[in-house]
């Protein structure tokens, strides 16, 4: 069981020092100094990955007892990664989610269900089994997606720019774009995520449900998760090469 003691978050810290130099500062770009500040303290920051591992290890071991099936599924950034909402959307310029009592960036379940709904649906191009499996506005889906955590050491978060496009201008020659500076995930991270079902009741939707469900998981990660796809971002692949199914024993 992973114990949580009372202390400053990384989070707050970083919202901290970004008020902090908003209130003191004085120079006409503070604002862009208060971001860069606290941007460098969010990624040169040691993140707790001892104390998400523990929680994901509860988390497995409720779905030992849980009577469900479930697979774990580990996999790892080839590329940056953007996805999720952010409480700090303020200071990083892009959608983070954040875990606000691990204090770690991580990959909500209902974005990766919607990402593989998406996906399976133009693998089968079957709306009635695409339903069945992963529910609609009529009921509930077949299966639980749970969050992504990372859970390896080393640097989880990096910075990357973005140039602004040109506005305002008559041509190119007119202009001097302001680069944007924001935090992604960084390439390598390496993260865990579970999915759960019942079996007989996935098996409902067609005996092939699972094997199509993985087939959907992989198949997204190649084309990869998460936003500026089309510019590289968001690659994925799955670390283990054999995926196993734990069921509880009849």
């Amino acid at each position: 069981m992973i114990s949580i003691t009372p202390r400053g978050t990384l989070l707050l810290n970083a919202i901290n020092e970004y008020i902090k130099m908003l209130r003191n500062g004085l120079a006409s770009n503070v604002k862009t100094n208060a971001k860069d500040n606290a941007m460098k303290l969010l990624v040169s920051s040691t993140l707790n990955i001892s104390l998400v591992k523990d929680y994901v290890n509860d988390v497995e071991n409720a779905l030992k007892n849980s009577g469900l099936c479930y697979i774990s599924l580990k996999f790892k950034t080839l590329s940056k990664f953007i996805s999720g909402w952010s409480p700090i959307y303020f200071i990083t310029e892009v959608p983070m989610s954040w875990d606000l009592i691990l204090d770690i960036p991580y990959i909500s379940g209902s974005t990766i269900k919607g990402i593989v709904r998406d996906y399976f649906k133009e693998l089968t191009n079957d709306d009635t089994k695409t339903s069945c499996i992963f529910g609609d506005t009529s009921g509930v889906g077949k299966v639980i997606f749970f969050n992504a955590y990372p859970i390896s050491s080393g640097q989880i978060l990096d910075y990357d720019i973005i140039t602004s496009h040109y506005n305002g201008a008559d041509n190119e020659y007119d202009v001097n774009p302001v680069p944007i500076k924001f935090l992604a995930i960084n390439e390598g991270v390496e993260f865990i995520t579970f999915i759960a079902f019942d079996k007989k009741e996935l098996e409902e939707c067609g005996k092939d449900s699972l094997f199509q469900l993985l087939q959907s998981f992989l198949f997204s990660m190649k084309m990869g998760w998460g936003r500026r796809t089309s510019r590289g971002y968001g690659d994925l692949e799955i670390i283990s090469k054999q995926v196993e199914l734990k069921c509880p024993s009849s």
